[in-house]
């Protein structure tokens, strides 16, 4: 047999290598896939929000969440209360923004690492001293850490909640990752 029959089989396994490195090369470099689904709904527009659901001013100490579910997700976390800073930076709002570690070095993936796979009308569920409220998922979005929309922090017009991590790339460097995931939902 010539040897360049023997070589077939080699070049074709070379050949098959470079093409899956290339296609690995392309997806590392561009990241995963960010989600962009659903409608957000509106802080604003619309009529005046129905007696009981105007936003919150102030929330009793046996209304403050404390645990967060996302049944699709597998999800049941501890949330624990934060005041806004004083340099206002994520500022959270009474229940109705929650913001969560995608993940950490230490602890490996957080409760929100899998918020961009939420899909409109998945269930979210806050838990506080003496009730549950029930929320759908309305919308997924991705907005640039520079770009994150104010907003999300909205706390007129009509209910809604809101989960904020991370998500795209992460910088090796600035130890960041670049995008902001932003699931919204609204009572249901």
């Amino acid at each position: 047999m010539s040897s360049w029959r023997r070589r077939v089989p080699e070049a074709l396994l070379a050949l098959g290598l470079v093409t899956v490195a290339a296609g690995l090369g392309d997806v590392l470099a561009s990241g995963p896939a960010l989600p962009h689904i659903g409608t957000v709904p509106p802080a604003h527009a619309g009529p005046a929000p129905a007696a009981g659901q105007e936003a919150l001013e102030s929330v009793s100490p046996s209304e403050v969440p404390q645990r967060v579910r996302l049944p699709t997700l597998g999800v049941d976390a501890l949330v624990q209360p934060v005041l806004p800073g004083p340099d206002q930076q994520l500022g959270v709002p009474e229940s109705v923004v929650l913001a969560g570690h995608v993940d950490t070095r230490s602890a490996g993936p957080g409760a929100l690492f899998q918020v961009a796979d939420l899909q409109p009308d998945d269930l979210l569920e806050i838990i506080s001293a003496h009730s549950t409220t029930r929320y759908r998922i309305a919308a997924v979005r991705s907005y640039l850490k520079a770009s994150l929309p104010a907003e999300v922090f909205d706390r007129t017009g009509h209910p809604r909640l809101v989960l904020i991590t991370c998500g795209g790339s992460f910088n090796d460097s600035t130890h960041e990752y670049d995008h902001n995931i932003v699931a919204y939902a609204v009572p249901s």
